[in-house]
């Protein structure tokens, strides 16, 4: 799903993770130097391929409360 990207699997997670976490894209950037519109591009490709980026998400052990706000996100 995110292959060609420069950034590692667990990178993009975490991005992920801050996201359900109610940061903004701004203060992503701020945190991980990762720039908002990388971001917001990974959001759409997860949004298109939800199951698949529910086993990544799954695979790094984030809460049922992050993965709720995925959903929330990808809707």
């Amino acid at each position: 799903m995110f292959y060609r990207c420069r950034h590692t699997e667990e990178e993009i997670a975490e991005c992920m993770a801050m996201i359900g976490d109610r940061n903004s894209l701004a203060a992503i950037h701020r945190i991980k130097g990762i720039k908002e519109e990388t971001v917001m591009k990974w959001l759409e490709k997860a949004s298109t391929h939800v199951k698949q980026f529910e086993r990544i998400v799954r695979k790094k052990k984030l809460s049922c409360v992050q993965l709720d706000a995925y959903d929330l996100c990808m809707a």
